[in-house]
């Protein structure tokens, strides 16, 4: 019983040093009764620790160790002023009231994110898109004063619709030149008129040529079957200029229809006015079995009428 007693009392005596120790260091007793969790599972407390948020020490975050109250949105540690030292929204950020997330969806960087326009005032887009904050008119860029969203949209910035409303007549070749827009081609028609003369703003084709400044006998020049629509395969053999016979530049066949000038042809009527011709505006209205053998001009003088 002596022995067993003793051995109590040294017992007791050792846990009792301990507990003084305890207390000299100002470790709370209870804290320092509880075992603490080695692999504490942070996706319990709502927050999980992922990209950046999983390789930084808890202190950071849990200053003197205080668990409670610890911000768990984005602007409560990422912002200026905040007891927590992180990174905050820079100076040159685009101006915004959104919450962080709300663009930054990665905890592993800062780029990559997807900036929300709903909020924007339509017309206010170069407050950002200046070069600086974010992406801006490129020197290339057509000239015109008009807000971005005039023409681009949102989710990207082609394809684009420009809106041709405040354009000045007869200046189209000064975005038209084939490096800000789409320009001349090389097989255009032979003029030096303005693109609108032409062509209308919402499409190239179909375009209306104004032949008012055309020289008589030039039509070859564009009508040579590669510029323009040419002389057709079976034509009535000539070497006239179109315009000697086609009098309209709206149409090839006019009202009344083009009229062939018979000017310096006497003889060899038949090679075009024959049964069978394969020219389909040439007349032939006599009887198959007239005069057979006979040219025409040895009876018809006119060229104008059979009867004649």
């Amino acid at each position: 019983m002596k022995r067993k007693s003793k051995d109590n009392d040294i017992r007791n005596l050792t846990v009792g040093v301990a507990l003084f120790c305890l207390g000299l260091t100002g470790v709370p007793l209870a804290r320092a009764a509880t075992p603490q969790p080695q692999n504490f599972d942070h996706f319990q407390t709502g927050f999980p620790l992922t990209g950046q948020h999983a390789h930084v020490r808890c202190e950071t975050c849990h200053i003197g160790g205080v668990f409670k109250g610890t911000p768990t949105q984005c602007a409560g540690c990422h912002a200026p002023g905040s007891r927590i030292a992180t990174t905050v929204k820079p100076p040159n950020h685009v101006p915004t009231n959104a919450p962080c997330d709300q663009c930054h969806t990665s905890t592993v960087t800062w780029f990559g994110a997807r900036f929300m326009h709903l909020t924007v005032i339509p017309g206010t887009c170069g407050q950002c898109h200046n070069g600086n904050i974010a992406a801006g008119k490129p020197m290339n860029h057509t000239p015109t004063v008009q807000p971005c969203d005039t023409c681009h949209r949102t989710t990207a910035w082609v394809p684009a619709t420009f809106n041709h409303a405040s354009v000045a007549p007869g200046t189209c070749a000064t975005c038209h030149n084939g490096t800000q827009a789409t320009g001349k081609p090389a097989n255009h028609v032979v003029t030096t008129a303005s693109c609108d003369a032409c062509h209308s703003t919402t499409a190239w084709m179909p375009a209306t040529f104004s032949h008012a400044g055309v020289a008589p006998g030039t039509c070859e020049t564009c009508h040579n079957g590669t510029t323009a629509t040419g002389k057709a395969s079976n034509h009535i053999p000539t070497t006239q200029s179109c315009d000697v016979c086609h009098t309209s530049t709206t149409t090839f066949i006019g009202s009344p229809r083009s009229v062939m000038n018979h000017v310096g042809i006497v003889t060899g009527c038949a090679t075009c006015h024959m049964y069978g011709s394969p020219y389909p505006d040439v007349t032939v209205t006599a009887p198959r079995n007239h005069h057979v053998g006979q040219p025409c001009e040895n009876c018809h003088r006119s060229t104008t009428r059979f009867g004649d």
